[in-house]
Parts: C-alpha cells; sequence; structure tokens
C-alpha cells in the first residue's frame, strides 16, 4: 500500500475569551496550507481543520489523537497550528478556542502533551509547522506566564530523537508572527504555502524537490522581505526550524509536477524566443508637454512627423519611468546598484536584477494625431516573481496583455483548420481571407488570442487585473490542450 500523508490543522482567529486578540487571517492561513497539500496528493479524507470554535481543547486532543492512531510506520504526519502561545515556568502552552486567559494551565494544552501524543504514532515522518501568533499586549492575568512566545527547547528535544522529525515555527521567541493586508494571509504562512505549491522557485532544491533544508533557506530570506514591503514600521520576524540541519527530508517532489505543467502547454517543435507583458495608453499629441504647434497638421506617418511625436512626448516617458522606477525601489527594496535607469528621448529602460522594463513613446500608427505610450515588462530572470503580490500591484496598472515571440512563425492555417474542426471554438474564431492572422475568443476563461506571424498576444476580454490575466493565460492553453489543439508553443527549459 503507497504511503499516505496526514494533514492536521488548527486555526484560532476568533476566541471566546475576548482578552485574546484575534490572529488576523489564522483561519484562511490554515485553508491553503490543506489545499496545498491536498495539491500535493493528501486525499480529502486524511485531512482534518479545525476553525477557531471548532478548535476547543478537548477537539484538538481528540482530533490529533484519531489522527497519529491512523498512521502506519511508512505515513507521515503533517500538523499545522495557528493561534497564541505563551510559556509556563519554562514549558511552551497552544491556545484553544475555551482557552481562559486567568486558568490557562487547565484550559489550553502544553506543548509537552501535544508532542507527547505525536509520539504515540507509529510514523516518525512527522513535520509540525507552528504559527505562534503571541500577543504584543498583555493576555494572560497569571504572572508566570511569559508572553514571549514558546522558547522551542521541547521541540529541539521533540526532533532530535528522530533524524525524520522536523519543526518550523513562524518567529523567534519575543518577536511577533505578521499577518499582511497586502497578502491577506500571515507572511510566513503565505511562504510556506508558495513553498509547498512550488510557487517559489527559491524554495525549491536540486532534482525539483522541496527539502526541509531549501524550505527553511527561502523562509529566512522571504519573510524578512515581505515584512519589509508590506508592514510598515522596522518589524523583525526570524524564521526557526527544528530538525537534522545536515540530513534534509523530502517535503515535496516537483520533478512530475513541473513536467506536467510544461507539457500543458506545449507545442510541438516552436519554443519561446521571448515573451513580455505589456501594456499601451494612447491620447492626443497636443496634449503632450513637449508640443508645440508644427507648421503643418499632423495628417500623415513620415518621418518627421514621428520624430516630431517622440521629441514632444519625451517628458512623458521620463515622468512614466521615474514612476515605475520608485515604486521598484520601495516595494523590492533595491538598492542603487541594483537598478539601472537610461532615458533617451522617447525611450527609457529600468534593469534590475529580476526583470527589465522598458518605455517608449511613438506616433499611433492608427491615428497620426494621436500618440502611444507603451510600457513592457521582459528578460525575466526570476520568473518567480511574477507571483509576488507586490509586482502584481505594480504592474496591473501599466500591463494588459501577455506577448510570446516564437522562434519561427506559425502554421496559421493548419491552426485555422484545427480550431474549426472544434465546434465550440469555431464560433468565435475570425480570421482574414489571405489567414495572415486570426483571433480567437475563449469565452471562459475570458480570454483573447491573437495570432500574427511568430506572436502570439493574449488579452483579457474584460476589465480585469494581472493575476487574473496571467491565471486565464494558463488556462487558455489548458482548454486547447484538452481539444487537442496544438499552438506550436513549447516553454524554453530552465
Amino acid at each position: 500500500m503507497r504511503p499516505r500523508t496526514y494533514v492536521f490543522a488548527v486555526a484560532i482567529e476568533d476566541y471566546q475569551d475576548a482578552s485574546f486578540p484575534d490572529p488576523l487571517y489564522a483561519e484562511q492561513d490554515a485553508q491553503g496550507f490543506v489545499n496545498a497539500w491536498k495539491e500535493r496528493g493528501a486525499a480529502p479524507d486524511d485531512c482534518e481543520i479545525l476553525l477557531s470554535d471548532q478548535a476547543t481543547l478537548e477537539a484538538i486532543r481528540t482530533g490529533l489523537h484519531e489522527t497519529v492512531k491512523a498512521l502506519q510506520p511508512d505515513d507521515r504526519l503533517i500538523v499545522y497550528y495557528a493561534g497564541h502561545s505563551a510559556d509556563v515556568a519554562g514549558l511552551g502552552i497552544l491556545t484553544a478556542y475555551d482557552t481562559r486567559a486567568n486558568a490557562v494551565e487547565k484550559t489550553a494544552l502544553s506543548m509537552s502533551a501535544f508532542l507527547d501524543e505525536i509520539r504515540q504514532s507509529q510514523s516518525d515522518n512527522v513535520i509540525l509547522f507552528f504559527d505562534l501568533r503571541f500577543s504584543d499586549a498583555p493576555i494572560f492575568s497569571d504572572p508566570s506566564v511569559s508572553e514571549t512566545g514558546v522558547s522551542g527547547e521541547e521541540l529541539k528535544v521533540f526532533c532530535k530523537e528522530s533524524a525524520h522529525r522536523f519543526a518550523f515555527v513562524s518567529s523567534k521567541p519575543k518577536e511577533l508572527s505578521r499577518p499582511s493586508r497586502t497578502l491577506d494571509h500571515g507572511i510566513w504562512c503565505h511562504c510556506v504555502i508558495q513553498g509547498i505549491t512550488g510557487a517559489a522557485k527559491e524554495a525549491i532544491g536540486k532534482d525539483q524537490q522541496v527539502t526541509t533544508a531549501s524550505l527553511q533557506s527561502y523562509l529566512l530570506a522571504e519573510v524578512p522581505r515581505l515584512l519589509r514591503v508590506t508592514v510598515a514600521g522596522a518589524i523583525k520576524q526570524t524564521p526557526v526550524m527544528f530538525g537534522s540541519k545536515t540530513k534534509a527530508a523530502i517535503l515535496v517532489d516537483l520533478a512530475e509536477q513541473l513536467q506536467s505543467k510544461q507539457l500543458s502547454v506545449v507545442g510541438s517543435s516552436n519554443p519561446i524566443k521571448d515573451s513580455c507583458l505589456t501594456g499601451e495608453f494612447r491620447g492626443r499629441v497636443r496634449d503632450l508637454k513637449g508640443y508645440s504647434k508644427p507648421k503643418t497638421s499632423l495628417a500623415t506617418h513620415n518621418d518627421w512627423e514621428r520624430d516630431f511625436v517622440e521629441k514632444a512626448g519625451s517628458s512623458e516617458v521620463t515622468s512614466l519611468a521615474t514612476e515605475i522606477f520608485e515604486q521598484l525601489r520601495e516595494c523590492f527594496r533595491y538598492k542603487r546598484k541594483d537598478l539601472s535607469f537610461t532615458s533617451i528621448a522617447s525611450t527609457a529602460s529600468i534593469k534590475g536584477p529580476d526583470f527589465d522594463v522598458n518605455i517608449s513613446l511613438s506616433q499611433d500608427p492608427d491615428d497620426a494625431e494621436r500618440y502611444l505610450l507603451t510600457t513592457e515588462v521582459r528578460s525575466f530572470r526570476n520568473p518567480a516573481i511574477i507571483d509576488d503580490p507586490n509586482f502584481l500591484a505594480i504592474f496591473t496598472k501599466y500591463c494588459k496583455r501577455i506577448v510570446f515571440e516564437l522562434e519561427a512563425n506559425l502554421d496559421l492555417e493548419s491552426k485555422i483548420d484545427d480550431i474549426e474542426e472544434i465546434d465550440t471554438l469555431a464560433a468565435n474564431l475570425d480570421y482574414d481571407p489571405e489567414c495572415t492572422e486570426f483571433t480567437l475568443r475563449l469565452p471562459e476563461p475570458g480570454i483573447i488570442i491573437h495570432a500574427a506571424g511568430n506572436q502570439m498576444v493574449f488579452t483579457l476580454d474584460s476589465q480585469g487585473d494581472l493575476k487574473l490575466l496571467l491565471g486565464n493565460t494558463q488556462k487558455a492553453f489548458t482548454q486547447l490542450a484538452g481539444n487537442s489543439i496544438n499552438l506550436g508553443v513549447r516553454p524554453v527549459k530552465e
């Protein structure tokens, strides 16, 4: 029988005792955590989650006991806890929904009892995740209770008992585990989920595996970074891991997932040469800051008129590039040496450690009296950056399309023939008589695909943000692959 992964999660966001502040996003964190493991193959029947009023002291004890009892020697136990913690006479405690601030020892769960229950398991393959949200304001009336979080000594002993036991904790004692309204998650848990699902490239070690070591390395770098860019103030949060530092355990093997993902965007033998996110803004030439009335009206697209428009718009290019440059510095905390800025006439470029941004202004090819201000984001040296909430927040304003440039021209006639064989797709297909281009509208997932030459452009069918555009583009590839439509796109292997 194949080994199973059991997940037991507890999150208390709303306590019965009003003395406890609500740990923001605790429930959402737990649900996201459990869903991530379901994506990794954990069966729904092997996952239990107790949220707020479900997470009474008795329910936590019973739920953990039943989960541990079900484990076979080769199975794996994953435990997640989000709630307030404290220390009583040097021993850690975990609060429950019905924990009372004035009777902690009787109404909370001791860390030792929690770990002793897990010790009864037939399996030593145990990974614990504790998002310990102790408060920065006094909660407990008992003077023996230290509100600086658990010391970790009990976890250290527990993990030393077996090379297959590991424990991740959101922060060191005396540090707060912070939520982020930008992320709609606790920062640490958000990063844990990104690592488990493979969304964070930095968490992936050799052989496309996320290990205890690679995940902790990612958490140590990413949690402080996200803290700086999403939470105001000079705050410190240091993720901690207990367990072997030299013998890492495999948390997730992403090789099969990454291969599957690659095949879902397949093409045949026509790899992507380049790709970019792009957006355009159109306006009247006479509204440009550098505009002065020309001797002749702008009626055509000759070299003089194009040059006139570009010179008139140089100020707009510099202004937009500066605006984006300042946002990148603020959100990503790039240092001076990380970014280069160049602005020449009607073009500007920003080169950073993760990607490049190009700004340009030209005469609108469809209307001689209007201009076209274009923003491009390309040369992604860190592809995982597109999942970063800060990246999405910045470039949603400027980028509305995804452009794929292929190594060779598409065989448009054969693609049109393939699409016309599917009635539901053919009804949404337009092309010119000479088959030099085609436009395919996919109402679900709401994407418009335009193909011509060696380019494919994906645009949202309605207003939306950049995250929706990226997600719906992937859905479009998947839908067409399911209909046996090969778009001739194969991602370049990294």
